[in-house]
């Protein structure tokens, strides 16, 4: 019995000291990772904004830099609503706000909040509701860092986007957009005859100076009533809305009188200049395009301006036509082709991708560019056979080769259900997706984003990656790339082309290469034609360039 008893003790003991050491290493476990965990909230309290609420919203915690960034102080703050920081957001947004986190999923956006000062500020902001064991929501944090700078810089890029560097009136973007917003507009194109001769005789400066005094001539007659906007070179526009049309027509013949009567003295010299104009007053979709078809008209017949539909339409039909039939007899020939222009590593001095163009091979085997029929080809409805040609053409072709290529989509094309669905299947039968780089143009406005990113999602999944194309042209902002994520920014050749003499042009570029090597974008530029373009590319910090200085487009790629 005796023996029986110390047994047990013995037991005891040792079960007392296995649960002893046992406690001691789950103690010294948990001493370890709650160590680490503080580790990982001091680095997300160092580097972010952060807060949390209750179920109403207001609020229960905030970390330093919360206070630093709005200028409250915590005793200021707490148990106070997060609407104390609400800036100028629509109801609309906070409504969806609402909606999610109260659906226990998280919200992520863009907000602008004002300061204990009232100053505004932008924050780009992810919000999740936080669960307990029975998954009820308890409450909510908020994680927030600054981009009031970014979203700076993207108004002055808006701005500088819309205006003639040279006479700071509107540029040919701002007209599109002012003739969109027009109700009955009325649009007439006006250039100065022989201005190469001008730039040519007397140099670029005084040429500069008689496209500056131009411009403000027309200022002084026209005042507020129309609006202004150099478009091109020497080519100016003057936009006016809901105007008598044989008021305008009289406006327009005075001030060319006028500006061509008068020589303007420009550092010492008297220049006399001549102007030309064409008027249109048709509907807005076809403003600019009349207006540029009776100017190339005019030409030859000197006494028409005035766009009828009388004079040219049959002609603009039987092109169509012609270009219908060309792109039909290309299909059915299989000479709609994909040529591939050469993407080279500014870093490392390679060409590591390729980008696909369509063209078309006409009975001459001459390769069409697709200025002359993708507008027709959209209009005659094949559109979608030709984007489904250069895709499958482009997938084979790269099927065996170690590089990276490009296929260009539009939003339209992203959001047609028959494109997409087309892409998914092709990545999937070809097994090639970590090559392939989709370049979504933004020349237009994106209104729906869930549809855009669904579409970017689903072949990022896959292994493909992301371009912005023409970034720098419609309606480029960096919030597009914060919410598209893009891997790669293009910047539109039109910014390139004139960087070494056009220093508005060199600040934006400064400025998407700074925000692409925060955001961690790599960047493309387009239409790098010499080496001078190249070298200034170059100098600027961006990571590739694309143009004829490397390669012009060829149907076969050459390989290392």
């Amino acid at each position: 019995m005796v023996l029986t008893l110390e047994y047990g003790l013995l037991f005891l003991s040792i079960l007392i000291i296995i649960y002893l050491l046992s406690k001691l290493k789950i103690d010294r476990y948990l001493r370890r990772k709650n160590h680490i965990l503080r580790q990982y909230k001091d680095a997300v309290e160092d580097s972010n904004i952060v807060s949390k609420s209750d179920l109403k919203g207001n609020i229960t915690y905030v970390n330093d830099k919360f206070c630093e960034v709005t200028m409250y102080d915590r005793e200021e703050i707490i148990n106070k609503p997060h609407s104390l920081l609400k800036g100028e957001n629509s109801k609309e947004v906070f409504k969806e706000l609402w909606e999610t986190i109260k659906n226990k999923k998280t919200w992520h956006g863009v907000l602008k909040n004002k300061r204990k000062d009232g100053e505004f500020y932008y924050v780009n902001i992810t919000i999740k509701p936080i669960l307990d064991e029975n998954n009820e929501i308890i409450e909510y944090i908020a994680i927030r860092h600054e981009i009031t700078d970014l979203i700076h810089k993207s108004v002055e890029l808006e701005k500088n986007l819309r205006e003639d560097f040279l006479t700071k009136e509107g540029n040919r973007f701002k007209l599109f957009e002012d003739i969109k917003k027009s109700k009955k507009p009325s649009l007439a194109l006006l250039d100065i005859n022989r201005f190469g001769d001008i730039n040519d005789f007397y140099g670029y400066e005084i040429g500069d100076e008689v496209l500056k005094i131009v411009a403000e001539s027309f200022r002084k007659y026209m005042g507020n009533k129309y609006s202004l906007y150099r478009i091109y070179s020497d080519e100016f526009a003057i936009l006016a809305d809901n105007e008598d049309r044989e008021h305008f027509i009289r406006f327009i013949k005075f001030i060319v009188d006028s500006i061509s009567a008068t020589p303007l003295l420009i550092m010492g010299k008297e220049i006399y200049i001549q102007m030309r104009f064409s008027l249109s007053f048709e509907e807005k979709d076809n403003l600019k395009k009349t207006a540029n078809i009776i100017k190339r008209y005019s030409k030859v017949n000197k006494d028409i301006h005035i766009y009828d539909k009388k004079l040219e339409i049959e002609k603009i039909y039987e092109k169509n036509i012609m270009w219908t039939s060309k792109l039909k007899k290309a299909f059915d020939s299989n000479c709609i082709v994909p040529y591939y222009q050469a993407i080279f590593n500014i870093k490392t001095n390679k060409i590591e991708k390729y980008e696909a163009l369509v063209r078309l091979i006409d009975e001459q085997g001459i390769a069409i560019s697709p200025y002359y029929f993708l507008d027709i080809a959209k209009k005659s409805k094949q559109y979608l056979k030709l984007t489904k040609e250069v895709i499958k053409k482009s997938f084979d072709y790269f099927k065996d080769k170690d590089y990276e290529f490009s296929i260009n989509l539009t939003l339209e094309d992203v959001k047609s259900k028959n494109i997409s669905s087309y892409v998914i299947e092709m990545l999937k039968e070809y097994n090639i997706a970590s090559k392939v780089v989709f370049e979504i143009v933004e020349s237009e406005g994106i209104e729906d984003f869930s549809q855009v990113n669904s579409f970017i999602d689903t072949v990022r999944a896959l292994g493909c990656k992301i371009a912005i194309d023409d970034f720098g042209s419609g309606y480029s902002n960096f919030e597009y790339l914060i919410k598209l994520n893009a891997d790669y920014i293009k910047i539109d050749g039109s910014l390139i082309k004139d960087i070494l003499v056009n220093k508005n042009n060199q600040e934006i570029v400064i400025t998407i290469v700074d925000f692409a090597k925060r955001q961690g974008f790599k960047t493309i530029a387009e239409f790098v034609s010499s080496k001078e373009i190249f070298d200034r590319v170059k100098e600027l910090g961006i990571d590739y360039a694309q143009g004829y200085y490397i390669s012009e487009p060829k149907p076969e790629i050459q390989e290392a």
